[in-house]
């Protein structure tokens, strides 16, 4: 019996050692679960995995709940496959989730779960834009999560950028404009895989600063030595030893200024407080009048005309002078300034202070080249007061801009001008706190190149140009005098610029924007 026992116990030991030990175990594909980003209605999607035990899954994720859920959650050994169920991802960046799955005796397995971004661009801008014929810049964010292009009809390059989603700014810059070109546009179009997403327009406006330009045939008056200045709403021009009187803003309803008889007007001038002023025409001590300049204040009502200033070149020997230029208020303190030539290579400013209204003697400073009459040189003061210094243009300085600090001339910009050039005027003025000198530029023997010149002179020792235009010419007249005059000042928050042409036949207003 004992042995019969010992056979079955033997027996059970044998057929239990037989058996395999059991081991949990899982096949899972080395990848992540991909979502599209349309979610699960149309494209449904699975994970498929293998176990031989017993398993649980859940989700794991901020906000996971909001947009994701899955199906089964658990099951037995065997071949498995859990289902997805996402909403679509309106999102421009990817969201996540992770799939844990736990099989019976293994730690859990984590899957990551990527549902795709919803592939955007975004272009922040407006349809159109205009750019000041000056130049400038146009900026356009783009927002995006895919690969895009955008291409620019014109003159600028285009580039091709691919990143995740994120805003880029494309600048977009144009040069100045030409002087009277005209406006031109160009596009900036936008695309991608989604298709064109905008088209922007960009204008840069013309460059055209002339408001109106009058023969002086269509002004009533005819050429001859000339000066020009604006005051209130009227522009005063003299011409062939007459005054007139226009509209600054058309040029219209033209009259003359009904001087005394027999006085013959030269130039025009007025001060900063709007005071109307004529001279005489230059002279030389060989004009058959004794050398004689006068300066005259014209009553605004009456137009009568008063003596400012009444100087004999006796009295300072010189063989020419004239070219008055005022700044400040005459009745009360301003500085004037004219050319002199005591002969060849020696050339001086003239010049009278102004204190309370009353007319010092006049003084002297040598300039620091010569012209020889008052046509080919200029004397400007800086201010009103001698304390501002002056500026002057000469022939023989090469016409470069020269600048008087109260002990010596010092260059403060450099002419671009070439062999015999006329620089016949400067007028200066000051806006919004800054301080602009105008000229006027012309050759000798082509006068097609005629150039107003507008420079800032905040700093007058280092004079800045701000604008260099060529302005409007016409017919020639019959004498071929070579003489021009400016006057600028501010109007409504622009530059104006009041010129006769070096031909004389025309007067012309201009108008330039500012910063």
């Amino acid at each position: 019996m004992k042995k019969i026992a010992l056979m079955l116990m033997a027996a059970c030991f044998a057929v239990v050692a037989c058996e395999e030990e059991f081991v949990p175990h899982a096949d899972f594909p080395p990848t992540q679960v991909t979502i599209p980003a349309v979610g699960t209605d149309e494209v449904p999607v699975a994970f498929d995995f293998s176990a031989n035990a017993a398993w649980t899954a859940t989700l794991v994720g901020e906000n996971v709940v909001e947009w994701l859920s899955i199906s089964p959650k658990k099951g037995e050994a065997g071949d498995a496959s859990i289902k997805f169920t996402a909403t679509a991802n309106t999102d421009k960046e990817n969201r996540t989730a992770t799939l844990e799955i736990t099989v019976a005796g293994l730690e859990p397995i984590q899957v990551p779960v990527v549902q795709l971004q919803k592939n955007a661009i975004d272009v922040n801008a407006e349809d159109a834009y205009t750019i000041s014929f000056k130049g400038g810049t146009v900026e356009i964010e783009v927002g995006h999560n895919v690969d895009y292009t955008y291409e620019v009809s014109g003159e600028w390059l285009a580039e091709v950028k691919s990143k995740a989603y994120t805003t880029d700014r494309l600048t977009f810059s144009a040069p100045e404009q030409e002087v009277n070109a005209p406006a031109r546009t160009a596009t900036v179009t936008v695309y991608s895989e989604l298709g064109v997403v905008k088209i922007v327009t960009v204008t840069q406006e013309a460059w055209s600063p002339i408001v109106w330009s009058k023969s002086l045939a269509e002004l009533g008056a005819t050429p001859g030595r000339v000066g020009i200045g604006a005051f209130g709403n009227y522009v005063a021009f003299t011409a062939n030893g007459a005054a007139y009187l226009a509209d600054a803003a058309t040029g219209e309803n033209v009259q003359a200024v009904p001087l005394p008889e027999g006085f013959v007007a030269g130039g025009v001038h007025v001060d900063d407080a709007g005071n109307l002023m004529v001279s005489s025409p230059d002279r030389t001590v060989s004009d058959g009048v004794g050398g004689q300049l006068q300066l005259f204040l014209v009553d605004p009502v009456t137009f009568a005309p008063t003596p400012l200033i009444d100087y004999n070149s006796a009295n300072f020997y010189c063989t020419e002078m004239g070219n008055f230029r005022v700044k400040g208020d005459v009745t009360k303190d301003a500085v004037i300034a004219a050319y002199v030539c005591t002969g060849p290579g020696a050339t001086y400013v003239l010049y009278w202070e102004v204190k309370n209204g009353v007319v010092a003697a006049p003084a002297y400073i040598a300039l620091p080249d010569y012209s020889w009459d008052a046509s080919t040189g200029v004397v400007a003061p800086a201010g009103a007061t001698l304390a501002d210094g002056f500026y002057c243009i000469t022939y023989g300085a090469d016409y470069d801009l020269f600048y008087y600090d109260g002990a010596e001339w010092a260059k403060t910009w450099e002419s671009p001008a070439s062999w015999m050039e006329n620089f016949n005027c400067i007028s200066t003025t000051e806006v919004n706190g800054t301080k602009y000198l105008g000229l006027t530029m012309s050759c000798h023997f082509n006068y097609d190149y005629t150039d107003i010149v507008v420079l800032d002179v905040t700093d007058p020792k280092a004079a800045k140009e701000v604008f260099k235009i060529q302005m409007n010419y016409h017919t020639t007249n019959e004498a071929g005098l070579t003489y021009s005059d400016i006057f600028i000042k501010g109007e409504d928050g622009k530059l104006a610029a009041y010129v006769i042409d070096p031909w004389m036949d025309a007067v012309e207003k201009y108008l330039f924007p500012l910063e």
